[in-house]
């Protein structure tokens, strides 16, 4: 196998136009082959922003693996700039025709010796298994994960690879589903308090930009498991506002809601979906500051963005992650109608 490795943004555009569409052939054999379904396809726009992107905050890297001039299997690395630059984010994949003959080992070999040759000796990876999939086995062995809450069957190819490469199962996520509509009607009753919770759509209004980096800040040290997967990472407006010009160059807009107490920032939600995909939500970060919890915010937060969402957008469905240990969230996520779709591993490693 004759491995390649690109870094994004230093190819032509020319260059990229030439492997995008076998990109997008493989990665999408490869979430047919994962069962997650069509919802979880290739986005063009996001394939190509993956290759074409880079900021003084973050960038990235593919490693593609050939034999005979056909993409056998894909590395991709994700890479913070500006802090925790010791730590990479890897996933490999390869193709289901050419599985279980070392070309997985092979790839992910040249990749952590690429990465320890620049600094980054903290890995972490991940493996998404279809409820269905993981529900077949539940009588095997499984392997728990280092927080002592959940698990996943050791047969599984996914589990089996990574744990035979050094990884260690650190937590589990829970991805689940709803319907938009379900947690928008869904009548929290009347708080008797003075937080307000304000929402928008598309870019973080000026005035809002340094109360979102402070929770963003607080989201990578605050949920639970943060401490296994790299130190607290600097934020502020400036960065804000490059997030979502890097958003809106792919294609993706972003649903926010804010809750205050007197003026000051207490929790957010926010929901992205895709102009290529319109009526598919992904949940992204979701917190409330530990000073404010006990007032229901969690959820009045979710359904103020459900609600934005059903009345100024095409979003059906959303899809929401979990630690499971997050008992909290994840009541307030049945409350609002999701449920399970996959099971997420976490892992890391050390290269040190």
């Amino acid at each position: 196998m004759e491995i390649t490795r690109i870094r994004a943004g230093t190819q032509a555009p020319a260059d990229i136009d030439a492997i995008l569409p076998e990109i997008l052939a493989f990665d999408l054999e490869i979430n047919r082959a994962a069962g997650l379904g069509e919802d979880f396809d290739p986005i063009p726009d996001e394939v190509r922003h993956s290759l074409t992107s880079t900021s003084e905050y973050r960038t990235s890297v593919i490693w593609l693996g050939r034999i005979d001039g056909a993409v056998v299997a894909k590395g991709v690395a994700e890479l913070r700039l500006d802090s925790n630059t010791d730590t990479a984010e890897v996933w490999i994949g390869v193709h289901p025709d050419h599985r279980r003959r070392g070309l997985g080992a092979a790839m992910l070999t040249v990749m952590e010796n690429d990465l320890r040759a620049e600094g980054r000796t903290a890995l972490s990876s991940y493996c998404e298994i279809p409820q269905s999939v993981r529900n077949a086995d539940l009588r095997g062995a499984h392997l728990a994960a280092e927080t002592g809450a959940g698990s996943l069957p050791v047969a599984l190819p996914e589990v089996t690879f990574l744990s035979s490469r050094g990884y260690e199962l650190a937590q589990i996520e829970r991805c689940s589903v709803a319907p938009t509509a379900a947690a928008a009607e869904l009548d929290l009753g009347t708080d008797a308090d003075d937080y307000v919770i304000e929402t928008w759509r598309g870019p973080v209004p000026e005035h809002r930009q340094e109360h979102i980096a402070l929770l963003k800040r607080r989201l990578s040290t605050d949920v639970p498991g943060a401490a296994k997967f790299g130190g607290e990472e600097s934020w502020d407006g400036e960065r804000v506002r490059a997030l979502d010009a890097e958003k809106k160059a792919k294609g993706e807009s972003m649903a926010t809601a804010l809750a205050l107490l007197g003026g000051e920032p207490a929790g957010y939600t926010q929901v992205g979906h895709s102009t290529d995909r319109p009526t598919v939500g992904w949940q992204g970060g979701t917190l409330v500051l530990r000073e404010h919890r006990g007032h229901r915010l969690g959820a009045r937060l979710k359904v103020a963005n459900h609600r934005s969402l059903a009345a100024n957008s095409a979003v059906e469905r959303i899809y929401t992650w979990n630690a499971v240990e997050n008992r909290w969230m994840l009541a307030i996520n049945d409350q609002a109608g999701f449920a399970t779709w996959a099971w997420v591993g976490l892992w890391t490693k050390s290269l040190r």
